[in-house]
């Protein structure tokens, strides 16, 4: 049993820990669309499923074109069929939004993986994310708008903690290069 599995649902409400300077900021409609790449290994089904819906949840359907899961060759049981079942009623819910598995026959590390979900993207912008992910309002705008200034940039999005026994969110602040102590 994960910590994830607890009474804890898939749509939770998330602290907002934009900073101030930034809740008012405004983005331009015309965007590129993206692809969100979730890799994972044997992770929990319902992190993975709270990953999912943070994201349809949070981005704006005119932006969001795929989700791509990139399994990493998982042994977890609840990462087949029961994972296939939840994968059916998000794409009979969202018929807007292409649904995609990429399985791996053989685990070939972090790398590979986003390779997979990579070539499996067919929107303008690909996010490569760790699937214990749960992406707050409005995140994925400020990326595209960069990246439709300049579409040379990589970028990397600031992410904040989310606590392991309780799942609870903590604001990250960013030392010197997004880095901290901790790394």
């Amino acid at each position: 049993m994960f910590p994830s599995d607890y009474s804890l649902p898939l749509n939770r409400v998330l602290p907002d820990t934009r900073e101030p300077k930034c809740v008012g900021n405004k983005y331009p409609k015309d965007l590129p669309s993206i692809a969100v790449v979730l890799i994972y290994l044997n992770e929990a089904l319902s992190i993975i499923k709270r990953a999912i819906r943070s994201i349809i949840d949070r981005t704006p359907e005119h932006l969001l074109r795929e989700i791509i899961l990139v399994d990493d060759n998982s042994s977890n049981d609840d990462l087949k069929e029961d994972l296939d079942i939840y994968l059916k009623s998000i794409e009979a819910q969202n018929p807007w939004l292409r649904m995609v598995r990429v399985k791996h026959s053989e685990s070939l590390g972090l790398a590979q993986a986003r390779v997979s979900g990579f070539k499996a993207a067919s929107a303008d912008v690909v996010a490569i994310l760790d699937a214990h992910i749960e992406v707050h309002n409005v995140w994925a705008e400020p990326l595209l708008t960069r990246i439709k200034e300049d579409r040379t940039v990589v970028l990397s999005p600031v992410f904040d903690r989310v606590n392991y026994y309780d799942l609870a969110v903590v604001k990250y602040p960013p030392s010197a290069h997004a880095f901290d102590w901790a790394l």
